[in-house]
């Protein structure tokens, strides 16, 4: 179906979900991915981007001139410098320098002024620079400050839990997200339970020493003022490993290339599947594998590794001449 835009802004949200085929389900269990990669900016945080700049605008906590700073791992800053791009700000993001370089040169191409810190110091680090930066010019700069703006919620509230809803006729059962600001755990929520309170909320997070990127735990990294752990029925921790053969299964066996929080989310979405007799299981895949291509996710060996344990039929296994 032919679509015409006035504005990259409109193509935000009404992502496509896909039902998990070739991996294993249980017979009673369905299990849809939504592709948050088909955003513009090719993630999920397109929707707090614009929802965030739009009501800073509207109650003229931004206005024509000032300059957009925020520390980001690199999605919510992508998702913020197209924005600014489009609308005519400038836009700063401040990172950690462990952040993949593709990240770096996808916010060069928004023209985008990169700030990095101290990878380790994590995205602590990155935000004290911000708020320095902007204590020292309070004129000149907004930040959006992703991790308490409740506007971060309600962009997953007002579009993307009803887009679940919809999409699966109101037979969802569980909804499957990744722990980072934690902005869509509870907007989407919020929204299902409202329409359901039965319907159950699982979110994932990473050990507290093995890091997966864009997840994070919530043990050893600031809380977010935004996240309220009643509305979570479940926490699931997931290993780096995991997440990342779970995202190269997802591409070998399903055709889309994911990033490892992904990767993170479908792992144990799989594993839930597996423990129910029936359901309907939506699991959030936050981004594309492309920006993750200078890291071990796609690392040759890693992957033929992966491709051998899981027995794939393809080019790339050592049994094909």
């Amino acid at each position: 179906m032919a679509m015409i835009v006035n504005s990259a802004l409109e193509l935000i949200g009404k992502t496509p979900m896909l039902r998990v085929n070739n991996l294993a389900t249980p017979r009673g269990v369905t299990l849809y991915v939504k592709f948050e990669k088909m955003n513009p900016g090719g993630s999920i945080k397109d929707r707090i981007a614009k929802h965030m700049i739009e009501y800073a605008e509207k109650i003229g906590a931004l206005k024509p001139g000032m300059t957009v700073i925020e520390a980001s791992s690199g999605n919510t800053g992508i998702g913020l410098a197209w924005v600014c791009a489009v609308k005519g700000y400038h836009c700063e993001i401040v990172m950690p320098d462990t952040m993949s370089m593709e990240r770096r040169k996808t916010l060069l191409m928004f023209g985008t002024k990169v700030i990095l810190t101290d990878g380790t110091r994590g995205m602590n680090g990155a935000q004290d620079l911000v708020d320095e930066i902007v204590r020292q010019s309070p004129s000149k700069y907004f930040t959006p400050n992703q991790f308490g703006n409740a506007c971060n919620i309600d962009a997953y509230y007002s579009a993307t839990g009803m887009e679940i809803w919809d999409d699966t006729n109101g037979d969802v059962t569980h909804f499957v997200g990744g722990i980072g600001t934690t902005g869509t755990l509870m907007g989407v929520t919020r929204r299902l339970k409202e329409l359901d309170p039965a319907i159950e909320t699982i979110g994932v997070e990473p050990y507290p020493d093995d890091p997966i990127s864009g997840l994070k735990n919530l043990d050893v990294s600031y809380i977010p003022s935004i996240y309220d752990p009643r509305m979570i029925d479940r926490m699931v921790r997931v290993s780096l490993k995991d997440a990342e053969d779970t995202a190269r299964l997802l591409a070998l066996r399903e055709g889309l290339f994911c990033g490892p929080s992904s990767g993170a989310i479908l792992s144990a979405a799989l594993d839930l599947a597996r423990d129910l007799d029936e359901g309907t299981i939506v699991a959030i895949m936050p981004d594309g594998g492309e920006r993750y291509l200078s890291t071990e996710l796609c690392d040759d060996e890693q992957c033929i590794d992966c491709i051998e344990r899981y027995g794939i039929s393809c080019s790339l296994a050592k049994d094909v001449v």
